[in-house]
């Protein structure tokens, strides 16, 4: 009956911060125990504390670096699982372990605090017109992003590895019904999660196999991602509970920095709680080519600074805030080059008051893209000096 009683250091529960403790009175109402509590919860409700009405140039201040919980939740194999006998099959299915929260204890006590958690909806969710996401898969993810909440940091949810919003005008129909009834269920999910939860409406939105693919987009494309950003802006704010003042990353075409996707990005104005969304991997033949242009010493930083300078000048001048939602450099035996490579980009993206989101796939061989940092079954960071890299960049 007393919450007192039930959650104190003197039983010998731990302390948890960001945390929320639901708990039945005898007369059957219920209570809630907020701020910092101490015990372990059947089940936890993080960040459902009062939000706070900042605007995201503030609310990115308090973001030091972040991690992305790659090729998990965004891992789809619908040609080798039937999700309908395991819904949270898909999450190890292209080689990672189960998340568990432990693994964001030991990054946050690193020094990460933002965890980006991409999510693949296709397979979990149903016919149209309703579009509803399966219960089972709907619960697991919400419990991982407690887990990165429960840590006390930032967590970004979005939509990710979709193949029905290909950027072509002939899906954009099609696009628009399933993405708002996909949002207006997350957005649901977790109304009353304070601000450390933002949402992402999309990932890398473009016309996958066309030939602007990956050069900044054209006018179809640009204006398909518009309308779409537009749409997932204004079913999130009409959603209910925080979502009205829920800070929101929208990404760019490609979630470019060049070819015209900025220039032509259209983002409400009226609105101080938007973040726009950027993916850099750059230098890119040190980063991520991996043909013959690749190379393995970092000597060049001039593509990281002509970067930050058009998203000074694009975004930040104009008291937008940005945060690096990716970028990375592959493993190519090369930890102390990757350091200085970090350090680097890590100064040159917070001199202009933009956050970085290291991406992390979980691949540590192979001829692909070999990402990872850290061993998720044996919670090890195989790149010390790497991750050092990073927090020096910090200053």
């Amino acid at each position: 009956n007393k919450k007192e009683e039930c959650w104190s250091e003197e039983h010998g529960y731990p302390c948890c911060n960001h945390c929320n403790v639901y708990y039945t009175n005898k007369d059957g109402s219920w209570g809630v125990m907020n701020n910092n509590w101490c015990g372990i919860p059947s089940t936890s409700f993080a960040s459902t504390n009062a939000m706070r009405n900042i605007p995201s140039k503030e609310l990115v201040k308090e973001i030091k670096i972040g991690w992305n919980l790659g090729n998990t939740l965004d891992a789809h194999c619908l040609d080798s699982l039937d999700y309908s006998k395991d819904q949270t099959a898909s999450e190890t299915c292209w080689g990672n372990v189960k998340t568990t929260p432990e693994l964001f204890q030991k990054l946050h006590s690193l020094g990460f605090n933002i965890f980006r958690i991409p999510t693949t909806w296709t397979g979990h969710f149903g016919e149209g017109p309703e579009y509803k996401i399966d219960d089972v898969w709907m619960k697991r993810v919400h419990e991982v992003v407690d887990y990165a909440l429960n840590t006390g940091s930032f967590a970004i949810l979005n939509i990710h590895h979709e193949n029905w919003n290909y950027t072509f005008s002939e899906n954009l129909e099609s696009a628009k019904e399933i993405l708002e009834a996909l949002w207006k269920q997350i957005a649901a999910e977790f109304a009353d999660y304070d601000e450390h939860l933002i949402f992402e409406g999309l990932n890398e939105p473009r016309k996958v196999g066309d030939a602007v693919e990956w050069t900044g987009g054209d006018q179809e494309g640009w204006d398909f991602v518009n309308e779409l950003e537009d749409l997932f802006y204004k079913t999130v704010r009409s959603s209910g509970g925080n979502n009205s003042i829920r800070h929101l990353m929208l990404p760019t075409y490609c979630a470019a920095a060049y070819g015209g996707a900025p220039e032509h990005f259209i983002y409400p104005e009226n609105d101080d709680k938007i973040i726009v969304s950027i993916h850099a991997y750059s230098p890119y033949s040190f980063c991520l080519e991996n043909g013959e242009g690749a190379v393995t010493k970092f000597e060049d930083a001039s593509e990281i600074d002509g970067t930050m300078s058009a998203l000074s000048q694009l975004f930040i001048s104009k008291d937008v805030p940005v945060i690096m939602g990716e970028f990375g450099a592959v493993n190519r035996h090369n930890e102390d080059e990757r350091a200085k490579w970090a350090e680097t980009y890590v100064k040159s993206a917070k001199a202009i008051g933009v956050p970085c989101i290291l991406w992390d796939n979980g691949v540590f061989e192979g001829e692909g893209e070999r990402f990872a940092i850290i061993d998720r079954a044996q919670l090890k960071i195989a790149y010390p000096k790497l991750v050092t890299g990073l927090m020096n960049g910090l200053g």
